[in-house]
């Protein structure tokens, strides 16, 4: 588990190490306690995480309260301002974004689709739309996903991305099929919704070509583990 802090806030990327965090199939209590005791998890001493029904596109969740159920609806992208309540983003290929500022946090789940309809600039607008939270004050932490040397898409594909912008184009380089860069797509996505390229932190490597260190679901084809993001404010005491 790749473990981050910034000023009173804790982000972490999982990864093969920590097991599969799919804390979405097993029963409640099953997945409860399967956080409880991350080892991470115990020496932080956090909460049960709060996640969404994952649908690949660009719905962010606003968490006012504390939920009774770890699942809070559908979408891909979940911001909160309560303290010590981890929200967090599952994948297995998909970019995890983890989101903060200096009262509110928020994680996306960012697969082509999502960034096709740019989830991030959804989720930098759910700042200023929630708690008048400015772009520039956000910053940002990119994880890792699958590379542009093996995300391999289709021209159908391509052309639903330089529908939505001509800008997207330069970032697709094509050889069998089409290879597109999902990190750097992001990062530019989040620069052009006016947050500040020195506040983006990339912790890339690629999911599909490091097998030992994290799932691929391309390369495994199909579901078979997966690695959950997630940032939590703590409380100043």
């Amino acid at each position: 588990m790749l473990l981050f802090y910034e000023d009173n806030v804790v982000l972490s990327f999982s990864d093969k190490s920590d097991g599969d965090l799919s804390f979405y199939l097993p029963e409640e209590d099953d997945a409860r306690a399967h956080w409880q005791c991350l080892p991470d998890v115990m020496r932080l001493g956090l909460n049960d995480p709060v996640f969404a029904q994952q649908i690949h596109g660009k719905d962010v969740l606003h968490i006012t309260h504390r939920p009774e159920v770890l699942c809070f609806g559908s979408g891909d992208a979940l911001i909160t301002d309560l303290f010590d309540l981890p929200v967090g983003v599952f994948s297995a290929d998909c970019l995890p974004l983890l989101f903060w500022s200096p009262s509110a946090i928020a994680a996306a789940h960012a697969g082509w689709r999502g960034t096709c309809q740019n989830i991030a600039a959804a989720t930098v607008a759910a700042f200023q739309k929630h708690y008048s939270i400015g772009p520039e004050q956000i910053k940002v932490a990119i994880g890792p996903c699958i590379g542009s040397c093996c995300l391999e898409l289709g021209d159908e594909v391509f052309f639903s991305f330089t529908d939505a912008s001509s800008e997207y184009q330069k970032y697709f380089v094509r050889k069998h099929k089409w290879q597109l860069d999902l990190p750097a797509l992001n990062r530019f996505q989040l620069i052009k919704a006016g947050v500040k390229e020195e506040n983006i932190q990339l912790h890339h490597q690629c999911t599909f070509c490091n097998d030992e260190r994290f799932y691929s679901y391309r390369r495994q084809k199909k579901r078979n583990g997966s690695m959950f993001s997630f940032v939590v404010k703590r409380s100043p005491n």
